[in-house]
């Protein structure tokens, strides 16, 4: 049976394992360090704001959460449904989303440094305006995702689906990409290949 929590610890949360719970109701501001959260349902919850740093968290359900304009440092994301979570105007750095459902999270004028998103579905999501360091993508998923005024120099696509992805001409320099992707982005140059 499932444990139903309305409400999370005030203001802070450390050395904490949370599993297998459905967390409700409201929760204002708390921050979340050297946790292990697992098997946890937080799709009826609303969080106001969360800080996570040093935390694995697995097989939770954080769909449709708005987590922007927080910090998340060392943390793991892993198998992880997050779609349509908002991560927008935040910081994250040595963040891994691992095997995660991200379609439709928006990472608009994010910091990002030392993230990677490994085997994660990521349509429709987007990344405009976003600051990064170390941006890996590993086969995953960018159909349609966008990334206006991103520049996407030093990235390495080769190995992901970036069919229908959207982004202007001249934030292309330096990006790499397969055989395949290059004739698929010449569409955005307006040829037509025959």
């Amino acid at each position: 049976m499932e444990k139903v929590i309305d409400k999370l610890p005030d203001d802070y949360m450390e050395n904490v394992t949370l599993e297998g719970a459905v967390v409700e109701g409201y929760h204002d501001y708390i921050e979340i360090k050297n946790c292990k959260i697992a098997s946890c349902n937080f799709s009826n919850a609303t969080l106001q704001g969360i800080d996570i740093s040093q935390s694995d968290i697995t097989n939770t359900n954080l769909s449709n959460q708005n987590l922007s304009e927080r910090t998340y440092q060392e943390v793991k994301f892993i198998n992880c449904n997050l779609t349509g979570v908002t991560f927008a105007d935040s910081y994250l750095q040595y963040v891994t989303f691992d095997n995660c459902n991200l379609r439709y999270a928006n990472f608009n004028s994010t910091n990002i440094k030392e993230v990677k998103f490994n085997n994660c579905s990521l349509e429709e999501s987007s990344f405009s305006e976003i600051k990064y360091k170390n941006l890996e993508f590993i086969n995953s998923n960018l159909t349609n995702s966008e990334f206006y005024k991103t520049s996407l120099k030093s990235l390495d696509l080769t190995t992901d689906t970036i069919d229908g992805i959207k982004v202007k001409l001249e934030d292309l320099k330096g990006l790499t990409v397969n055989l395949d992707q290059a004739l698929m982005l010449t569409g955005l140059l307006g040829i037509k290949i025959k």
